[in-house]
């Protein structure tokens, strides 16, 4: 974004070559950093003002030190954290635990509607040299979109690898988004085939049907 200006009614939006976009609220996320400064990471040998620690699969930094949560640089979520803990765990006990594996971390903002993704955006997906396909479907067209009636505003996209038929992305935005999300994020993680999702049966009126819509439109 290149900039943005208000007008007292609504925000304008200047996305550089993507042109502008209006909106009536502007949420901005700040973020936030690891401090190691406190941490006596120095002693070890790294950098206090380093964003975070440099870790392995198993989470280890150096021998007899492990880093997990925030300070291992992979997520800023609690998920994250109780995952590689657990990773860690195991490899402190030496007991045999599978290494991490990032490739379907899920990520949600709990506004409203709730904002999910997972695996790689289409954009991201192109830059690695993936043949993408994307489907997509508005929530409101859905069954359960339409008993919703107020409030239902959102979508599903999908991001597959068209040459190997799995799902490498996925965005849920709508109500209980990161719970529909959930579905997604299994496909991801287990790269279960798309022609699988296809034929699975998916509960009717439920949000995750949308998914079966989504699916369809790869073939538009």
């Amino acid at each position: 974004m290149e900039r943005a200006s208000h007008d007292g009614g609504s925000f304008e939006l200047d996305i550089g070559d993507r042109g502008t976009r209006r909106s009536e609220r502007l949420l901005v996320a700040a973020g936030r950093r690891a401090d190691l400064s406190t941490l006596g990471v120095d002693s070890v040998g790294f950098d206090p003002a380093a964003p975070f620690l440099p870790t392995d699969d198993h989470l280890r930094v150096t021998p007899g030190i492990w880093a997990v949560g925030d300070v291992a640089g992979v997520g800023a979520f609690t998920h994250v954290a109780m995952y590689q803990a657990a990773i860690a765990a195991a490899d402190i006990l030496g007991e045999e635990a599978p290494a991490a594996d990032y490739r379907a971390v899920p990520r949600i903002t709990f506004t409203d509607p709730e904002i999910g993704s997972v695996g790689l955006s289409e954009e991201a997906a192109r830059s690695r040299g993936i043949s993408v396909r994307v489907g997509t479907t508005q929530i409101p067209s859905s069954a359960r979109g339409w008993i919703h009636k107020a409030g239902n505003a959102g979508l599903i996209k999908l991001v597959v690898d068209g040459d190997r038929g799995v799902l490498v992305g996925a965005l849920s935005a709508g109500p209980v988004g990161g719970e529909v999300l959930g579905l997604l994020t299994l496909a991801v993680h287990a790269k279960v085939p798309t022609a699988v999702l296809r034929t699975m049966i998916h509960a009717y009126p439920t949000f995750h049907r949308a998914v079966e819509a989504a699916l369809a439109d790869l073939d538009g």
